[in-house]
């Protein structure tokens, strides 16, 4: 497959309930559309019905490809599409999520229309169970190319307000973006595969450090699947402050903050240090499956709110850019109170219960 306009990566792993739906959104555009689209679906070592799915949809539909390879991860699976691609422009989709009628064509029609972006910008439609509202970004469709802008989008992929505080839809996902091939190959850019969360907001960060001309687009053709009770984002995670610090080591390693004009993206930096400190809450300090005793947990979340860079952060983030939410929980970790956060935490999943 050579010569096509767009490569839609589909990185696999055990997800034998939705894949065939995805895939049917994608191969149910026109076959002109189909035409200038490869699709390459990475079965990351499923051990479900996944890959033979996908393996069922190629025999059929000759734009498509399917690799299998061991599992190693969503970032390694995305970096063997990258590799595998030979379209002008990449498009990751999660292989649990669908598109709309009419999706790939109009992400076609727009990287045509704008074929010197490095990255090209979308929105998106949010679904939970039959529930479904949008997912917005910008007030109005807008082209960068000033540093100062781009800036200020990269700031949003740590801390979305800081891009639209009227909206803080995360920006941080790769599947409401479209990239040009060029573009990433010359950049070196990859997915960190050491990195085993927040992979995504790292790749969009480091692109947007690179890319010269931004385009912003209003189209809506992506479904974004967001679970309820059994999502990977519920389910308790022991090592999630280790993971985390994985991420922060990395990215404080960058080149880009020897750069001037950093003041932003040091301030969005601690806007997201506060607001992933509060995601752990509910993921490994009080999660319900974590068996320790409530004074164990008290004692650990204590012990990191005073480990760099969480302390740094608790004590430099400006409060104002911060939501309200956060606002609490800053000045919670700012004098240590690990029975604070615990109290925190109880109201927040109380919210969150009310919401559900």
């Amino acid at each position: 497959m050579s010569g096509k306009l767009l490569s839609i990566i589909i990185p696999v792993y055990n997800v034998e309930r939705y894949i065939a739906k995805c895939l049917r959104s994608i191969l149910a555009a026109n076959a002109e559309t189909l035409e200038s689209v490869e699709v390459i679906v990475v079965d990351d070592g499923s051990t479900d019905q996944s890959g033979r799915i996908a393996d069922a949809f190629a025999r059929k539909h000759h734009c498509m490809n399917v690799v299998h390879k061991k599992n190693a991860g969503v970032a390694a699976a995305r970096n063997t599409g990258i590799r595998s691609a030979s379209g002008e422009w990449l498009y990751f989709v999660d292989s649990d999520d669908w598109l709309g009628n009419g999706g790939v064509r109009d992400i076609c029609e727009e990287v045509r229309k704008n074929p010197k972006a490095d990255i090209l910008f979308m929105e998106a439609y949010q679904n939970v169970e039959h529930k479904q509202r949008e997912w917005v970004h910008f007030p109005a469709e807008m082209d960068m190319e000033d540093s100062e802008g781009i800036r200020r989008l990269q700031c949003g992929i740590l801390y979305a307000p800081f891009w639209r505080r009227s909206k803080n839809d995360p920006m941080a996902a790769p599947w409401d973006k479209v990239y040009r091939r060029d573009f990433v190959i010359e950049n070196r850019l990859q997915f960190c595969e050491h990195l085993k969360v927040l992979d995504d907001m790292v790749f969009n960060f480091e692109a947007l450090g690179a890319a010269q001309k931004v385009a912003c687009r209003k189209i809506k053709p992506y479904h974004y699947r967001r679970f309820v009770s059994d999502s990977i984002t519920n389910t308790y995670k022991p090592d999630r402050v280790s993971q985390d610090m994985a991420v922060w080591k990395y990215l404080f390693s960058l080149d880009l903050w020897n750069g001037k004009d950093t003041a932003a993206l040091r301030r969005a930096m601690m806007c997201r240090i506060v607001k992933s400190f509060s995601i752990c809450c509910r993921l490994c300090f009080f999660n319900a499956d974590n068996q320790k005793r409530l004074k164990e947990k008290v004692r650990y979340v204590k012990r990191v709110m005073k480990s760099e860079p969480y302390h740094t952060a608790f004590r430099t983030v400006r409060l104002s850019d911060l939501e309200w939410t956060l606002k609490i929980a800053a000045l919670a970790g700012r004098i240590s109170s690990g029975w604070s956060m615990y109290l925190l935490h109880v109201a927040w999943e109380a919210v969150r219960e009310r919401k559900a």
